[in-house]
């Protein structure tokens, strides 16, 4: 199975699923997650993640026009 990397932090679901629809239109598949309770509880989450594969990373970084992160170098992790 493929690592996934965080590529971005938006502030709602509906942005990183922007974010999401124009990385698949350009083909890289792509995950949005959120530690926001299903939306029930956005305020105590840390942002809405945008995760990709770590090979798929830079180009998602400049079809989205937003400079690499440090993440793009290891995977994704979730804290309970």
């Amino acid at each position: 199975m493929a690592e996934l990397v965080s590529i971005a932090v938006f502030a709602s679901r509906m942005e990183a699923s922007v974010a999401r629809n124009l990385l698949e239109s350009n083909g890289i598949q792509a995950a949005v997650f959120a530690d926001d309770g299903g939306g029930l509880y956005p305020p105590f989450g840390e942002g809405v993640r945008l995760l990709v594969r770590q090979e798929d990373a830079h180009r998602a970084h400049e079809i989205l026009g937003a400079p690499p992160t440090p993440e793009d170098n290891g995977p994704a992790t979730t804290e309970p």
